[in-house]
């Protein structure tokens, strides 16, 4: 297993920010306005930031068949993740080509630091970007963090990073 995630981040960290990355079962291909990022463990598949390498970090998530919850239980799970678990949520529903998926967004104080953390930094109006992507072999999942004011603008290039799996613009 560590071998094939080993070669997975090291073909990932390859990519020009023009080529095309697979997760679960959907091909994405980023535009210029992305930058090949680093992942963080072995649950994330793929990395990306968006205009710099130092830019908000998307993050892509492939757990398996029937594994990682729907859309409720990681709109609970990124919740948590806010102070005493109070975030402005607003799902939406959304069909790129015939996939439906749910693009969520989350604003609020993030509490950031490692995840099993005591002692975290409240970080006042961050903003979180998700996206759920259902398919029969396991969902897809897409997690961007980073100051409200700057994933304001970056909304539009996941979107449009998203529909690059598709082939055509949200519906």
């Amino acid at each position: 297993m560590k071998i094939i995630v080993t070669i997975l981040a090291l073909s990932l960290s390859a990519l020009s920010a023009q080529d095309s990355f697979k997760v679960g079962n959907f091909t994405f291909k980023p535009e210029k306005s992305w930058v090949i990022g680093k992942t963080s463990s072995h649950m994330v598949k793929a990395a990306l930031n968006h205009s710099k390498k130092d830019g908000p970090l998307l993050k892509f998530y492939h757990f398996g068949e029937g594994q990682g919850g729907g859309v409720e239980a990681n709109i609970q799970r990124w919740k948590r993740q806010f102070e005493n678990g109070e975030a402005k949520v607003t799902p939406e529903d959304k069909t790129f080509g015939n996939q439906k998926l749910t693009i969520v967004t989350m604003t609020g104080t993030y509490m950031v630091g490692p995840m099993m953390a005591r002692n975290k930094t409240a970080t006042p109006e961050y903003m979180l970007l998700g996206a759920v992507i259902p398919h029969p072999s396991g969902d897809v999942f897409l997690k961007m963090l980073g100051k409200e004011v700057d994933l304001i603008k970056t909304k539009p290039d996941f979107e449009k990073l998203i529909a690059s799996a598709f082939g055509k613009a949200a519906e």
